[in-house]
């Protein structure tokens, strides 16, 4: 109700300047909740990059709990010193709202990598994160009875699967501390402590994993999914030799909302895993220069299709 009064509603965005934690959370679901899309921020990201996330993604405010100090222009509000005491803490509708709610208003925006070129913000309609989360509740059967150990970045969608699908499934979200992701030590340990159900990796952590962990740290997990790289046979074999967890290779980029293909692992021949097939919603097509679908086994380029596709770049968004 605060992020409304200060004029937060469909289409527009809001900054979410902070690290992994409870405020993260918070903040994540209050701008949803006003029906306006998150930007996440990384405070320790160089200032160049800051303040090129800003000026394309254009936010109304940013919400922090660091201190953040963005570029003149942008108003920051720091949650430390927020008092919302005066609002109710009553559900938010559509009569709330600046105005109603739809299917394609953006849900979020994330920013691409850079790696091809200056980082693109990629907007994200709720009908296609929707989509996904329920996908993945209904593939992978998360419900009350998960534990999911988010320790990814919030810049990178894969990030959503650990603050979002717990919330909407009645999962328990348990939150790694500050720069824990790196440590697999420190990931096993959390893993047993909590009795972690559900987590996800990139492939060198996952490789990492299965050098320091002994199997009884990891006697809990039910579902382990893995997105960002290819993986490798040998590190899935590693891993299935010590833990009876299923294993699921995701792909997908960032325009596509987090992941649109699956494949459970088994041993086969092959030195990588398949991504697999399309994940609800989506069509996957292998296509040559002429756009004309090639035979198995020929290479080409994947065109994607469905309800997965973002809207557009924030900058050229329709």
């Amino acid at each position: 109700r605060f992020l409304i009064a200060q004029g937060v509603g469909p289409e527009l965005v809001v900054g979410l300047a902070m690290g992994r934690g409870v405020n993260l959370v918070v903040a994540m679901q209050a701008i949803v909740a006003a029906g306006g899309a998150f930007v996440p921020v990384d405070p320790t990201h160089p200032v160049h990059r800051i303040n090129h996330v800003l000026t394309t993604s254009d936010p109304v405010c940013v919400l922090t709990d660091e201190g953040f100090d963005p570029e003149d222009g942008v108003v920051a509000f720091d949650l430390n010193y927020l008092d919302v005491s005066a609002y109710s803490a009553d559900l938010i509708t559509d009569a709330d709202r600046l105005l109603p709610l739809e299917p394609d208003h953006r849900a979020y925006v994330m920013f691409t990598s850079g790696s091809t070129g200056r980082p693109k913000g990629v907007a994200v309609t709720h009908r296609a994160i929707v989509n996904h989360l329920l996908w993945m509740m209904g593939q992978y059967r998360i419900g009350p009875q998960d534990v999911y150990l988010q320790k990814t970045a919030s810049t990178f969608d894969v990030s959503l699967w650990g603050y979002l699908a717990p919330l909407i499934s009645g999962a328990r979200l348990v939150l790694a501390a500050p720069q824990g992701q790196k440590d697999p030590r420190y990931v096993a340990e959390a893993i047993a402590a909590h009795g972690v159900t559900l987590t996800d990796f990139v492939p060198p952590m996952l490789s990492a994993l299965c050098s320091s962990a002994v199997p009884e740290q990891l006697a809990s997990l039910r579902e382990v999914f893995i997105i960002g790289e290819a993986l490798s046979a040998h590190t899935a074999a590693a891993f299935s030799d010590i833990c009876a967890a299923g294993l699921h290779n995701l792909y997908g980029p960032t325009e596509a909302t987090v992941s649109v293909t699956h494949w459970s692992y088994r041993p086969h021949t092959g030195a990588s895993v398949p991504i697999g097939v399309p994940q609800w919603n989506c069509q996957v097509f292998v296509l040559d220069a002429g756009l004309c679908v090639v035979p198995a086994g020929v290479p080409g380029e994947l065109y994607i299709a469905g309800e997965v596709l973002a809207r557009g770049y924030r900058d050229q968004e329709p």
